[in-house]
């Protein structure tokens, strides 16, 4: 018989941070980690944490007494019982208790991700750390960034939650802000007659945007990256065709295909200067179109764990085609708890895996993992390049990924400490400052 979880009251050590007290209720081990639980009471008259953004998981909060008050970017909402707030990822949001009464929510992660980071940030204040201070140590582990960089004169239509009145009883009136930092998703037309889908982030004012580019395990694992710049810029999330569920047509079959495809979108939407940000065989993609761009759309890359080349020396890229998804999923991972569990997946989920991975075996080609003429044509790219790298990835090593650097006519380095293959993923807040340093000193040096 499946094991049912009955947690009573006081079966759980709370947390005690200053003037909160959190709860674990459930800790993810119930239900596969597709969601946690937590009990949040916050004393009178306090201050919830700084104002974050969560990349990897959707937050919610159930008001069960008392009354908060929601910060969203520069927007208060005031929130009384019986109030349910949803959060998704990439939004900033932080709340207080300004009443007389003690705040009692319920808290809700999904997937279970946040669960830990109380008991981290109650560890490494134990230790002689600030609040502040261990905040800002601990949230990276849990892909999550500090969010004091929105406009000042922002307002409600910056932000992209929903705050609603749970029906019972109270008849409050629902509130929506406007979604202009997306996602919104449609699907463009290129001149070839393909269709590709895409997520976009933030509004388009400039005529430049950022394309994010995924890599095997789709175009999931780069919204939030997405969703996290979507204040200060255009973002562009395509499906590589063939991926989740989407049309590939016949004889479209190669990283060069994908590279034409894109700049083929860039000139639809009528976007230059644009930076691609590419995720492993995204960065590949990245690669070929800065080295075909003859119109001047791109014009920065950022290349994360990037695949492509034959390096010099023994660090290759790994074969994963070999390789069970938990196998895959232990080397591209340093942090167990970001691991898909493979095991809790439906059959519909299992098939858009094995889709997945057999369009990536079709456009990594006879080499799979990289091009071997690919790394004496990279001298040509003389655009400002980025090779952000974790550090621990099983898949690509960090050697590879100072040659691929070293190959580039205008390369940058930047190693990312406590992170795999996906670096925006495990440690987003140092791939962001990474990101930051580049565009500030090396793109656009005369605007920092």
């Amino acid at each position: 018989m499946t094991a049912v979880s009955v947690v009573g009251p006081g079966d759980r050590e709370p947390v005690d941070l200053g003037p909160a007290r959190i709860t674990i209720l459930e800790d993810g081990s119930t239900t596969s980690h597709r969601l946690g639980v937590a009990e949040i009471r916050l004393a009178p008259r306090s201050d919830g944490p700084p104002q974050h953004r969560h990349a990897e998981h959707d937050e919610g909060f159930y008001v069960v007494s008392g009354t908060a008050v929601f910060t969203v970017g520069a927007t208060d909402h005031e929130a009384p019982r019986g109030t349910l707030v949803m959060v998704p990822p990439g939004a900033p949001h932080t709340f207080a208790n300004p009443g007389d009464e003690p705040l009692v929510m319920i808290n809700t992660f999904t997937p279970d991700l946040y669960v830990h980071y109380f008991g981290d940030v109650r560890d490494a204040m134990a230790l002689g750390a600030s609040m502040p201070q261990a905040a800002a140590e601990v949230m990276p582990r849990y892909a999550t960034t500090a969010a004091d960089d929105f406009a000042s004169d922002s307002t409600a239509a910056d932000d992209d939650t929903e705050i609603s009145e749970a029906p019972p009883t109270q008849g409050a009136p629902t509130m929506t802000a406007p979604t202009s930092t997306g996602p919104t998703s449609r699907t463009v037309t290129i001149a070839t007659g393909m269709g590709i889908a895409i997520s976009e982030f933030g509004t388009n004012t400039e005529g430049s945007a950022v394309l994010y580019l995924h890599g095997g395990a789709g175009p999931r694992t780069m919204l939030g990256l997405a969703g996290a710049l979507a204040e200060h810029v255009y973002g562009i999330v395509p499906t590589h065709p063939g991926f989740d569920g989407t049309a590939r047509p016949d004889r479209f079959d190669t990283i060069a295909d994908l590279a034409d495809a894109y700049l083929d979108l860039l000139d639809e939407l009528d976007l230059t200067g644009v930076m691609i940000i590419g995720s492993s065989i995204g960065g590949w993609i990245a690669s070929e179109m800065a080295l075909r761009d003859n119109h001047h759309r791109v014009g920065a890359l950022v290349l994360l764990n990037a695949v492509g080349i034959k390096a010099f020396g023994d660090e290759q890229v790994t074969d994963v085609r070999t390789l069970a998804p938990p196998q895959i999923s232990e080397l591209s991972f340093v942090n167990p708890a970001l691991r898909p569990d493979f095991a809790s997946f439906t059959e519909e989920q299992k098939a858009v895996g094995a889709a997945n991975q057999k369009a990536l075996a079709l456009y990594g080609g006879e080499g799979f993992t990289h091009d071997p003429k690919l790394r004496r044509r990279l001298h040509r790219i003389t655009i400002p390049a980025l090779v952000v790298w974790g550090e621990q990835d099983g898949i690509a090593p960090l050697g590879y990924g100072r040659d691929f650097a070293a190959a580039l006519g205008n390369g940058h380095f930047a190693p990312i400490a406590d992170a795999g293959h996906f670096p925006h993923i495990e440690q987003i807040g140092a791939t962001l400052g990474a990101i930051s340093d580049f565009v500030d000193t090396v793109v656009k040096p005369d605007e920092a």
